[in-house]
C-alpha cells in the first residue's frame, strides 16, 4: 500500500510496529486522505489527535509518533509538548522515541528543569535494555543532549566524539535509532561550529545533509541550511550564504513553516547588518515580530536585535524600550541569554537607573553559563561607559581586558570593536597630553584594525585608513597622509567601491578636512559598530622559525618548525633589530613601529611587549597568525620575568607553550 509519509517517519515507526504495518497504514491513510504535502499531513494528524481523549492502542501511539516527528523538525516544539502532556497518562508503556522527542522539545524551548526531569525518565527506559551496546550508545546520547542545558558545548562535543566511535563500529545502531541519530548529527555540526573545529566539521555537515536528503527530512535539511548560512557568513562567503538562504527559504515555504522561515530571515537580516545596512535589517526584524506563534527564544532575540540597532543609531530611549521588553521575557524564561542582560545592564547604568547592579548580574549569569563571549562584552560596555565619562585611562584598561577575552576565543567582531575603541581612546589621550607613547598605542591599534579589514577585504579598511591619514595630517606629516589616502583609493578601486572612490578623491583635494575626522570620541567606533563580523576564516600557514629577542637584539629563545635548521637565529634577530631601530630613527617616536617584513615568499611577523620581542617567520601573514604570536609573547614575557638573568632561562620551559599555541589548525607544519 502506498503511503504519503516521508522516509524518516516510516523508518522510525517501523522500528516499533515491525512487520505488522497494515493496520497503521490503513488508519493513517484514512486520516491524511490523499494529501502529499507534509504540512497538510501534520495538520490532519493534529485534528485527529485533538478529538481523542486517550490513545487506544499501539497504532494510535504510532500516529502520535508520526505527528511528533513532523512537528519536531518543523520547530513546532510546543505541539509536541502539549500533546505529550495530553496523552502521557493514557499510554501504558512509552517508547523511547516518543519520550526523547518530548524531552528534546523541552530543551529547545529552554524548559531546562522539565528537560532534566524527563531525561531521567529516558535514562530509566535505557537501563531496561538488555543489549550493552545499545545502553552505552544511548547513555552517551542523553549525556550529549544535556550539554545544551548546561551551556557547555565542549561537554557535548566530547560526548559526540565518543558516540561517533560507537557508530563507526556498529552501523546497525544508526538504523535502530534513526531519530536519535538525526538529532545527534544536528547537534554535532552545531557544536563543531560553536567550538570552531574545522578538522571534521565539513565531513559531519556533509553526512548530516546526505542523511536528511536520503530520508526526505526537509525540516532537518532546512535547519542544516540555516547552520551552513551562518558558517558561510562568518567566513565572508556571501555568495554561498545567499545560496543556502534560498534553499532554506524554499523548504520553509514548501512546509508552510513560519518558524523555519524565520530562522532563514534572521540570516537575511544578519547579512544586511554585515553590509552596514542597519535600516534594512530593522525592517526585517520588525516584520518578523508581527508573525504569530514565534518561539519565545526567537522572539527574545528579535526584540534584542531591534534594540541593538536603535542603540547603534544612538536612539537610546527606543533602545532601552526594546531591551526592557527583551529583559522581561528573558527573566520570565529563566534568563537564557546572558549577553542580553549585560547590554540591558549597560543601558540601565548609562540612564542612571542603577549604579551597575544590572550589569553585574549579567556578568554573574555569563559566568554561571560559561558564556565567555558575554563576559567579554561586560568589560567592553564598562569601557564604553567610562569613555563617555572621559575617564580614558580606566576605559582603556576595560577595553584591553575585553580584547584579551575576545582574542582568546578568536571572536572577530569583539576584536574589531575593541581595536576601534582602543584607537579612539589612545588618540584622545595623546591629543590631551601630547605623549608619544599614547600616539604609538593609537597607531598600534589602528594598524591592527587595518590588518584585519584588509585581509577580509572589508570596506571599513578605508575608514580606518582615513583615520590614520587624519592622524598624520594632525602631526603635519603631509606626505604620509597623502600616502595613506592613495593606498585607500587603490583598495577602493580594486573592490569597485564607487562611493568610497568619490570620497577619497575629494579628500585628496581637500586634505585639511581630514582633521575633522578626529573630532569626537566615537567617530571611528560608530562606523565599525554598523557592521557585523563573523569568525575569521582559517588559512593554512607554513611556519619556519620562532624567536624571542631582548631589547639588545640577542635571542632568548628559538624554535625551528622545520626539520632542518635553515636560518641562523643570531643573524635573523640582529637583522630584525637593526631594521626596527632604523625605522624608529627615520620615522621618529609616535609615528609607526615596524610590525612585519615580507620578502621572497617569507613573512616576518613581529610583536613587542615590555622590551621583549617575539618574531615568527612564516610563508604568509594572517590575522589569526598574529594573534598566536601575541598570545605566545604574553606568556613568554611572564616566564622571562620569573628568571633573574638570561643565562638562567630554561629553554625547555617554552616547549609546552609553543605546542599549545602553534601546533593547532590553521597551521601546516613542515
Amino acid at each position: 500500500m502506498e503511503i504519503n509519509l516521508p522516509a524518516f517517519v516510516v523508518n522510525e515507526v517501523e522500528i516499533y510496529i515491525g512487520i505488522n504495518k497494515s493496520e497503521f497504514f490503513d488508519r493513517i491513510s484514512k486520516i491524511i486522505s490523499s494529501s502529499k504535502k507534509e504540512e497538510t499531513v501534520r495538520t490532519s494528524l493534529e485534528n485527529y489527535l485533538s478529538n481523542k481523549t486517550d490513545l487506544e492502542d499501539k497504532t494510535d501511539q504510532m500516529i502520535i509518533l508520526t505527528f511528533f516527528l513532523l512537528s519536531y523538525w518543523s520547530k513546532e516544539y510546543d505541539s509536541v509538548i502539549d500533546y505529550f502532556n495530553k496523552f502521557n497518562e493514557t499510554i501504558d508503556k512509552l517508547n523511547l522515541s516518543l519520550l526523547v522527542l518530548h524531552t528534546l522539545s523541552l530543551r529547545n524551548m529552554f524548559s531546562f528543569e522539565e528537560f532534566k526531569k524527563f531525561n531521567i525518565e529516558s535514562e530509566k527506559l535505557v537501563d531496561e535494555l538488555e543489549d550493552s551496546r545499545e545502553k552505552d550508545f544511548l547513555r552517551l546520547s542523553l549525556k550529549e543532549f544535556s550539554a545544551e542545558t548546561e551551556k557547555r558545548p565542549e561537554l557535548g562535543y566530547k560526548a559526540l566524539n565518543e558516540i561517533l566511535r560507537y557508530l563507526l563500529k556498529m552501523d546497525d545502531l544508526s538504523k535502530q535509532f534513526p531519530f536519535i541519530l538525526d538529532a545527534l548529527l544536528s547537534d554535532l555540526v552545531n557544536f563543531a561550529y560553536v567550538i570552531v573545529d574545522d578538522t571534521l566539521k565539513d565531513l559531519w555537515i556533509e553526512s548530516a545533509v546526505k542523511r536528511a536528503e536520503s530520508f526526505n527530512n526537509d525540516g532537518m535539511l532546512c535547519s542544516l541550511y540555516d547552520l551552513l548560512t551562518n558558517i558561510s557568513m562568518k567566513e565572508y562567503d556571501m555568495k554561498k550564504a545567499e545560496e543556502y538562504i534560498e534553499k532554506g527559504v524554499n523548504i520553509a515555504k514548501k512546509l508552510k513553516s513560519d518558524r523555519l522561515l524565520v530562522t532563514m530571515q534572521l540570516n537575511i537580516a544578519t547579512m544586511e547588518k554585515m553590509n552596514g545596512k542597519l535600516n534594512g535589517a530593522l525592517v526585517i526584524y520588525k516584520n518578523m515580530l508581527k508573525i504569530e506563534n514565534l518561539l519565545i527564544p526567537t522572539k527574545i532575540q528579535i526584540i534584542e536585535k531591534i534594540g541593538e540597532i536603535y542603540l547603534l543609531n544612538e536612539e537610546s530611549e527606543k533602545a532601552e524600550e526594546f531591551y526592557e521588553t527583551a529583559h522581561e521575557l528573558n527573566k520570565k524564561n529563566g534568563f537564557i541569554y546572558a549577553l542580553l542582560e549585560i547590554t540591558y545592564g549597560y543601558l540601565q547604568l548609562q540612564a542612571k537607573k542603577d549604579d551597575g547592579e544590572a550589569l553585574k548580574f549579567g556578568m554573574q549569569l555569563a559566568e554561571e553559563q560559561f558564556d565567555f563571549n558575554a563576559m567579554s562584552y561586560f568589560y567592553f560596555y564598562k569601557g564604553i561607559y567610562l569613555q563617555k565619562k572621559v575617564n580614558l585611562a580606566d576605559a582603556v584598561e576595560q577595553f584591553e581586558r575585553a580584547l584579551e577575552f575576545f582574542e582568546n576565543q578568536v571572536i572577530l567582531e569583539g576584536i574589531v570593536y575593541s581595536y576601534g575603541k582602543l584607537a579612539e581612546c589612545y588618540f584622545e589621550m595623546f591629543r590631551i597630553t601630547e605623549n608619544n607613547e599614547f600616539a604609538e598605542k593609537f597607531l598600534y591599534y589602528i594598524d591592527s584594525l587595518l590588518n584585519v579589514t584588509q585581509e577580509l577585504e572589508h570596506p571599513l579598511y578605508i575608514d580606518a585608513m582615513i583615520i590614520k591619514a587624519s592622524y598624520f595630517q594632525y602631526r603635519d606629516l603631509e606626505e604620509r597622509a597623502i600616502e595613506m589616502l592613495q593606498t585607500a583609493l587603490a583598495f577602493a578601486e580594486e573592490l569597485e567601491l564607487e562611493e568610497k572612490i568619490t570620497e577619497l578623491n575629494i579628500r585628496l583635494k581637500d586634505k585639511p578636512s581630514l582633521i575633522k575626522e578626529l573630532k569626537g570620541s566615537n567617530r571611528l567606533f560608530n562606523r565599525i559598530r554598523k557592521f557585523s563580523f563573523g569568525t575569521h576564516k582559517k588559512i593554512p600557514i607554513v611556519l619556519y622559525l620562532l624567536l624571542v629577542i631582548d631589547e639588545g637584539g640577542l635571542p632568548l629563545y628559538s624554535y625551528n618548525f622545520t626539520e632542518t635548521k635553515g636560518m641562523d637565529d643570531l643573524l635573523v634577530s640582529g637583522l630584525i633589530t637593526a631594521i626596527i631601530n632604523f625605522s624608529s630613527e627615520v620615522l621618529g617616536k609616535g609615528v609607526e613601529t615596524l610590525r612585519s617584513i615580507n620578502h621572497e615568499g617569507r613573512a616576518v611577523i613581529i610583536e613587542q611587549q615590555e622590551n621583549i620581542m617575539a618574531v615568527l617567520v612564516a610563508d604568509n601573514e594572517t590575522f589569526v597568525c598574529r594573534l598566536k604570536v601575541r598570545k605566545f609573547l604574553k606568556e613568554a614575557v611572564t616566564k622571562i620575568k620569573e628568571n633573574i638573568t638570561i643565562k638562567t632561562i630554561d629553554q625547555e620551559e617554552f616547549q609546552p607553550l609553543v605546542h599549545e599555541v602553534f601546533f593547532d589548525p590553521p597551521f601546516t607544519l613542515k
